[in-house]
């Protein structure tokens, strides 16, 4: 670390000690936070197969099932981030959880497919625990940390994964209920954690500071605050709806694909599910850091683009169910570096008191994607396949795999003219490499 960087890391310390704000302490919290958030839905996710059989649902009801949840975030993403911004992070965090707890309950005790479906609705109604924590994070860093710290969030989320489909799959063979109920109850949880240990990142009297600040600096330099739809935002908007499109057309077809195609139960879904739980826990968690630190971040956010066409490339030869653990390896690479890659750089394009909203567009945008998303995998998989030409067969994984490829090089495209086009995003980078050159 140079001396420039310790300087800035010690006055913003300084700055949230003002606010009674400790990052370590809140970044403890915001991760036990999300994972008992994950923890919850990653349980339900591999009993998918088994409450459309149990309720005679099809495939494609399924995606519907996901998608539904990903259409009403879309609509309240963007209001609980704006929410907060106003009132605060925690208020809106605890609302947020309670609605998700509320809902799991209602899951556990469906006697119908539509009441299946209210629930998934209710809780994508409350899904606003992510963007008010991307929003928190980016109150009590710094640009220069965020990429780093924004992966951290990946290390509560990733260690759900592991644990929730191990003991979703467990829980699912004897009842696919027992999970929604154990979710809901680890809901209340997140409740107190937020409530008694979590200092609140957005006080009145920092907005009013904050406020203050940019107000003095827009009379000094003449500047209008940047708006989060510029062209810079609306850049980085487009390459999370294409990360997130490739990223949920295979999280959410993996728990059918793995049934229908390898005869999977619960428990085999769960263990794959933790398994990439696992790996991007490791990509994150432990190895982001050096990486990011001796490869810069934007070769390793190329890399990722890369290697995710390449992993859609290879989806149709998953022949054996051996393959499906081997092939979680790199994909989990691209779920744990290049989302919190692309989420920094969108945050060093939009103002302190707008941090909250952008973040609730964000989900907005990953929503329109997760809403597309399944409704593509799972339709491919109920129709089965494709003949083109009179003479050539496709079946649902290849057209998964060619779809996944042609959007995976747009977003390489995408991502290559926005890192030229804004070169400031790693100007820190290349003053370290000269002060160390000097030294």
């Amino acid at each position: 670390m140079s001396a420039r960087e310790f300087l800035d890391k010690e006055e913003h310390a300084k700055s949230l000690e003002k606010y009674n704000i400790h990052p370590g302490r809140a970044m403890l919290t915001i991760i036990l936070s999300i994972l008992i958030d994950v923890f919850g839905y990653s349980m339900v996710l591999p009993l998918l197969p088994s409450i459309a059989k149990d309720f005679g649902a099809s495939d494609f009801f399924v995606g519907i099932l996901i998608s539904s949840n990903a259409f009403t975030a879309l609509i309240f993403g963007p209001i609980w981030g704006k929410l907060s911004d106003k009132y605060g992070r925690k208020p809106i965090l605890l609302i947020s959880q309670a609605g998700t707890g509320v809902s799991f309950l209602i899951l556990a005790f469906s006697n119908s497919v539509y009441i299946i479906l209210f629930a998934r609705i209710l809780d994508g109604i409350f899904g606003g625990q992510i963007p008010v924590i991307r929003a928190y994070i980016s109150d009590i860093t710094t640009p220069k940390t965020r990429a780093q710290e924004m992966s951290k969030i990946m290390v509560g989320h990733v260690l759900g994964i592991i644990i929730g489909p191990i003991l979703g799959g467990f829980l699912g063979v004897i009842n696919w209920r027992y999970p929604a109920i154990l979710a809901s109850m680890l809901s209340i949880i997140a409740i107190l954690l937020t409530w008694k240990i979590l200092i609140e990142s957005m006080p009145k009297e920092r907005i009013k500071d904050l406020k203050l600040r940019l107000q003095i600096k827009k009379q000094s330099i003449d500047d209008n605050n940047r708006s989060i739809w510029s062209k810079e935002v609306a850049i980085r908007f487009l390459q999370i709806f294409l990360l997130f499109t490739l990223t949920v057309m295979i999280n959410s077809s993996f728990p059918l694909v793995l049934d229908k195609r390898y005869g999977a139960d619960a428990s085999i879904i769960g263990s794959v599910m933790a398994v990439a739980g696992i790996v991007v826990m490791i990509y994150a968690g432990i190895l982001m850091k050096p990486m990011l630190r001796k490869i810069g971040e934007k070769r390793v956010l190329i890399f990722g683009f890369i290697l995710l066409i390449v992993t859609y490339g290879i989806l149709p030869y998953l022949y054996d169910l051996w393959m499906v653990y081997v092939y979680v390896i790199p994909f989990a690479f691209c779920m744990a570096i290049i989302p919190s890659l692309i989420q920094s750089n969108l945050t060093k394009a939009v103002d302190p008191d707008k941090q909250g909203e952008v973040s609730g567009w964000t989900t907005n945008i990953q929503s329109m994607a997760q809403i597309i998303a399944p409704l593509i995998a799972t339709g491919f998989l109920e129709i089965g396949g494709l003949v083109v030409f009179s003479t050539i067969f496709l079946d649902s994984y290849y057209l998964i795999g060619i779809i996944g490829v042609s959007i995976g090089i747009l977003l390489l495209i995408i991502g290559i003219l926005d890192l030229k086009k804004h070169p400031y995003l790693y100007a820190y980078q290349k003053s370290k490499k000269e002060s160390e050159i000097i030294k």
